[in-house]
């Protein structure tokens, strides 16, 4: 079984037990710092595609929180999650989403510039290399000029981390865990020079869970 094999039969099995659930779109408000750029994003971009969705949750609040967003597409690989982010849809009544079934070979079907917004969370740190690059360039071939693009990524680990979860390194700044890519670790330097064709406009944290570092959050907009 090879490392894309591995990943998607890992999250797939990760998002088995998951339901969907059914929002009330009146007490859905920004409460964390993640929220505040879903709803940026949806207050300044028409069309989202939401690459590596999972269950939906960053494109969804998007579509709620934000003003000006109509229409979104998420895709993933994994078949449970894409179950529950299309009955998290039907059973809450949002209009405009639409989610798939789909590795990143969905993204070269995709012409160019088609999206003035795309959210990635983490995803890309999840992946082996080769794909998070590949991934990287299609990124900025399909976000439009002016379009924003929001990255969400796990926190860079630190070599005592590394050790105490007992993580294996395969290839260079590439760990596993019991044979499953568990992160892809570089700096946030390192990750905002590979998208050379955008401009970050903002570097963010977001307290995912209270005894873990802050993941990052880096907001981008692709200039003319």
């Amino acid at each position: 079984m090879n490392h894309k094999t591995s990943s998607i039969s890992f999250w797939n099995q990760f998002f088995k037990d998951y339901e969907p659930v059914k929002i009330n779109k009146e007490e859905v408000s920004v409460t964390t710092t993640l929220d505040k750029y879903l709803k940026q994003i949806g207050d300044q971009s028409e069309n989202i595609l939401d690459i590596g969705c999972g269950t939906g949750y960053a494109l969804i609040g998007a579509k709620l929180l934000g003003n000006k967003m109509k229409k979104g597409v998420g895709f993933d690989a994994s078949t449970h999650a894409i179950r529950i982010a299309n009955k998290t849809v039907e059973l809450s009544k949002i209009e405009g989403l639409s989610f798939e079934v789909a590795d990143e070979s969905f993204l070269s079907t995709i012409p160019d510039q088609s999206y003035d917004g795309i959210i990635c969370s983490n995803f890309l740190d999840v992946i082996p290399k080769e794909m998070s690059h590949l991934i990287i360039k299609e990124i900025q071939r399909i976000l439009s000029d002016e379009g924003f693009f929001l990255l969400k990524l796990n926190f860079e680990l630190d070599e005592a981390l590394i050790n105490k979860i007992k993580m294996v390194k395969i290839e260079e700044n590439t760990y596993q865990i019991d044979g499953v890519i568990r992160a892809y670790n570089l700096s946030t330097d390192k990750w905002i020079e590979q998208f050379n064709q955008l401009k970050l406009l903002k570097s963010d944290g977001f307290q995912r869970a209270p005894h873990l570092p802050e993941d990052r959050i880096l907001w981008f907009k692709k200039a003319k």
